[in-house]
């Protein structure tokens, strides 16, 4: 069996090129103090040996941290994937690599082994992908002299404390559903996320738009996964017990949304001459399937850069607390909506418990499809 080649020193780098290793210190850190001539060699026997330096050490050097730690508990969801992206673009600018720990289960060991490997890393600090209460748990462990922002608030529950970045989830379902209401709708049905804990505020939204019209509230049904597959059941469970009083369907992202559409149309009936679906995230698929979404657009890219943005500034606001930073939704009238047909919806639906966790309300207690 071959030998598995040994990672280079940086005392190999020296003795091939010819020089010190405080030469290749030098043309490792951009210094000065060498001759372009020195240098070209240099760079050529680091680029040869396949050598790329000591990041800890690097920093021990310089003081200037080069790692950003990014704490999940996802990585595949599209607006998970999105963020992430967002945030490695914008370190990548400022020189920083990023390292990803995914908390890949739902026990205090995973958190803090995730948090102890963002730690050692020594990051020049944590941006933590707030999207559910496992990320969310991670944050009170992560140690004070760790700068940390963030990405959830005020839709994450209880607020972390931390500076932060959030998409205005609430106001985009309350506009999404302000807009079936303008078409007339009389019986929206919401599809809730999949979990409740931190609480949704996309649901919320769609209900609080329902109640200032003074509109049904008919029981939520929540999903057990934000995957097509789940909306397709809770739309089949809607048309299943409330028949032709289902006229529009308000649903938590797109991914649920399509496999809404998939289930009215099995039923007999097409999107959205009788039902009207609306989805959230603005996914990139919603703008080519048949018909095309009403969607609310979340620049999740965006949410991460933004969120680097905010860390790296954080230094110099000697203590005072940053404002939050709060991204807007983008409405986006697809063709998956409009007025309710006028042979459905005869009947005015009984007003039901549809409260949520809220400030305001107590929590539903609804099944999982």
């Amino acid at each position: 069996m071959k030998p598995t080649p040994k990672r280079p020193t940086i005392a190999d780098v020296a003795s091939e090129a010819g020089v010190s290793t405080v030469t290749v210190s030098r043309v490792l850190s951009r210094s000065q103090k060498v001759s372009d001539r020195t240098r070209a060699r240099v760079e050529a026997v680091v680029r040869e040996l396949g050598y790329f330096g000591n990041s800890a050490a690097r920093q021990l050097v310089s003081g200037r941290p080069e790692t950003l730690a990014i704490i999940t508990s996802e990585t595949l969801p599209y607006g998970y994937a999105q963020t992430i992206s967002g945030a490695e673009q914008r370190a990548r600018r400022a020189g920083m690599s990023s390292l990803i720990c995914v908390l890949d289960r739902d026990d205090e060991k995973a958190v803090e082994h995730a948090v102890a490997a963002a730690a050692s890393h020594q990051p020049a600090g944590v941006v933590v992908v707030d999207y559910d209460a496992l990320a969310h748990s991670a944050i009170s462990r992560i140690p004070d002299y760790l700068p940390v922002v963030d990405v959830g608030p005020p839709q994450s529950g209880e607020s972390s404390g931390k500076p932060y970045v959030a998409i205005d989830e609430y106001g985009g379902a309350y506009e999404v559903t302000k807009h079936l209401v303008e078409l007339g709708h009389t019986s929206v049905f919401v599809v809730a996320q999949p979990n409740n804990a931190p609480p949704e505020r996309r649901s919320v939204g769609a209900l609080d738009a329902l109640r200032d019209a003074r509109l049904p509230l008919y029981p939520i049904v929540r999903c057990e996964s934000w995957e097509p597959r789940s909306g397709y059941r809770a739309c089949r469970r809607l048309l299943e017990e409330y028949g032709e009083m289902v006229t529009a369907v308000v649903c938590p992202n797109d991914e649920l949304a399509l496999g809404a559409v998939r289930a009215i149309h099995e039923a007999g009936l097409s999107v959205p001459e009788d039902v009207s679906v609306t989805g959230f995230d603005g996914i990139p698929l919603a703008d080519v399937v048949t018909p095309t979404l009403t969607t609310l657009r979340q620049d999740f890219t965006a949410v991460g850069r933004a969120a680097v943005e905010l860390l790296l500034d954080l230094p110099d606001r000697a203590g005072a607390a940053p404002s939050p930073v709060i991204i807007a939704s983008e409405f986006i009238r697809g063709e998956s909506t409009t007025v309710p047909h006028p042979r459905r919806a005869l009947h005015r639906g009984r007003m039901a418990d549809t409260r949520l966790d809220h400030p305001r309300r107590k929590p539903l207690k609804s099944e999982h499809v």
